[in-house]
This record gives C-alpha cells, structure tokens and sequence, in this order.
C-alpha cells in the first residue's frame, strides 16, 4: 500500500509529465502550422514557375516558320525537315550542267608563236606550225567609268533668221551628272542585294576606280524609286482584281524606331508598304485592303473574305516566294 506521501509525489509526478506533453503537443502543432504554412507557399510558388518554364518554353520553341516572328528574330537553328535521298553528293545522272564550252567566235585572239628552235638555236619565225592547240578564258574585261560628251548644236536659218537646235536625250539633263546605267546598278545592288549606302560607295570605287559619295548614291536610289512610281498604280490594280491576295506585316527598326512592312501579293505582283502600326489605322492608310473584294489567305490553312482578318499576320514569306 502507498502512503499517502508517495500517492502525492506520484500524482504531482503525473501531473507534471502531463505539462511536459502539453507543451510538447502544443510545440508540434506550431511547428505544423508553420510546415503547412510554408508548404502552400512553395507550392504556390512551384506553380508560377512551372508556368513560367512552359512560358519560356514556348517562347524558345517559336520562330519565323512556325509563328508571324520575323526571321531576323529567330536564335536557334531548326532541324531540316528533309529527308536523305540516297544519293552521292554533287551532280547527279543526267542532270544538265554548266561546264564552260569553248565559243567559235572569241573576243579576243592572242597567238603565242614558236620564234627559236631550242635544240639548235635555229630560227622558226617562218616555219608553218603543224598543229595548234586552243584553249579559252572566260574572264570579265577591265572595267572603269566611260565619259560620253553630248555636243547639241545650235544653228541659224539663213532664209529666215529662225534659230534652229538639237535635242539632247532625255535622261541628258545637267552638265555633268551620272547616266543611266550605273544608276541603275546603284538601284540594283542596294535594293536587291541590300548593300548599304557606304559599302556601296566602296564596292564602286574598288571595281570602277571612281570615288561616288553616299548622298550621290541615295540621290541615284531616288531617281529611280520616282520612275517606277507609275508601275505602283498597275501593280495596285492587278492586286486589287485578283481573286486571292496574300498579306502579311513584319517588324523592323526605321530610324531607331519600331515599325512595321506591310505586304500584299499574288504570285506575279508584289506590293510592299512601311508604317508605324500594324493595325486598323495602317491598313486604311495602306489602303489596298479596305477596297479588296476577294478572298485572303490565312496561313495556307484556309481563307476568309474581305478583310475582317486585316490586323493579322495572314501568310508567311513561303507565299510571296511562290
């Protein structure tokens, strides 16, 4: 039997491991409260990032062929899509070459004589040459720029005093001004070839000899953009009485600044026009669209009419190469 001294001591000893375990449950379930707490925001926070991961995914994933991205922004090479022929590299049977053949009619003849005998030192220079062999060179001749003088003359009628003169050309118009060939070239090779202005004034010194300054060239460009500005109008006109147009818009920098080319196109006629939107407001500026009767086409996948689908890019640059 317990005393009554060892009952007391027993349940105050009790007791007191009953406040140990209080104590410790109440420690746990704050320590849970925190786990919990700070499980919901990683678990949050592993949400937006897997969002954020898909984002940049896609993003990467993106480029020129498979969205309305330009190519000037695509950063990673794509994987060709064809596949291995088989075949051996290079020409393959029956394929028609382009081997240089030797011309019946040369430019030029250069006869390259047997005048000394090296056997004997006897001379040959009258002997006939009993075979010759004939090779070819295809070469470009030395190129420079030609000065033509135009002299217009200008006379007196000796019946009736009317003074009579001739008619220079009509693209002779200065004293002294650059024809029309090598402004075409300019116009050729900055446009087509998208040579710059200054690398272009290098490119014409090194190969004609002949220093042109940047402003003479963009002077040369403008000339030609205002001849062709007639063609504008037919163009415009065949675009606009086709049956199915293509459009497109692209982005690039003008002047330091965001803007937008905007493109309408068959496959014979090209229109192309800058802006600084790429909106509504461009395509009622542009203004072939809103007169465009036809039928769009929308990214080869189907067509839809008039131009409701006009603020969209409609059609990669495969169409404008066809």
């Amino acid at each position: 039997m317990l005393t009554v001294q060892q009952a007391v001591f027993t349940v105050e000893s009790l007791i007191s491991k009953v406040q140990q375990q209080k104590q410790l449950i109440h420690q746990l379930v704050q320590e849970n409260e925190h786990l919990r707490h700070e499980n919901k925001q990683l678990r949050k926070e592993n949400e937006q990032l897997k969002y954020r991961v898909q984002e940049l995914e896609a993003r990467t994933k993106k480029n020129s062929s498979n969205s309305h991205l330009p190519p000037s922004s695509d950063r990673f090479h794509t994987h060709s899509s064809r596949k291995p022929s088989g075949n051996k590299p290079g020409g393959q049977e029956g394929h028609q070459g382009t081997t240089l053949h030797q011309v019946e009619h040369p430019h030029h003849r250069i006869v390259h004589r047997v005048n000394t005998c090296q056997g004997c030192g006897a001379s040959l220079r009258e002997v006939k040459p009993f075979k010759v062999d004939v090779r070819q060179v295809f070469d470009l001749p030395p190129v420079t720029i030609e000065v033509t003088q135009h002299e217009r003359e200008v006379k007196s009628c000796p019946h009736c005093r009317c003074v009579q003169q001739a008619e220079f050309p009509s693209y002779v118009t200065n004293h002294v001004q650059y024809g029309p060939r090598l402004t075409a070239l300019a116009v050729y090779l900055h446009h087509i070839q998208l040579i710059p202005y200054k690398r272009l004034s290098d490119t014409i010194e090194a190969l004609y000899q002949h220093p042109i300054s940047t402003g003479t060239l963009a002077n040369m460009v403008k000339r030609g953009r205002e001849a062709l500005e007639s063609n504008m109008d037919m163009i415009e006109d065949a675009l606009l009485e086709s049956n199915i147009l293509h459009v497109d818009e692209t982005s690039l920098r003008m002047d330091g600044k965001l803007a937008w080319v905007h493109v309408a196109c068959t496959s014979k006629y090209t229109y192309l026009a800058s802006h600084v939107s790429r909106g509504k407001k461009a395509t009622d500026d542009i203004g072939i669209l809103p007169r465009y009767q036809g039928t769009m086409m929308h990214d080869g996948f189907g067509t839809y009419p008039k131009y409701t689908q006009a603020t969209h890019a409609l059609c990669h640059a495969h169409h404008l190469r066809e």
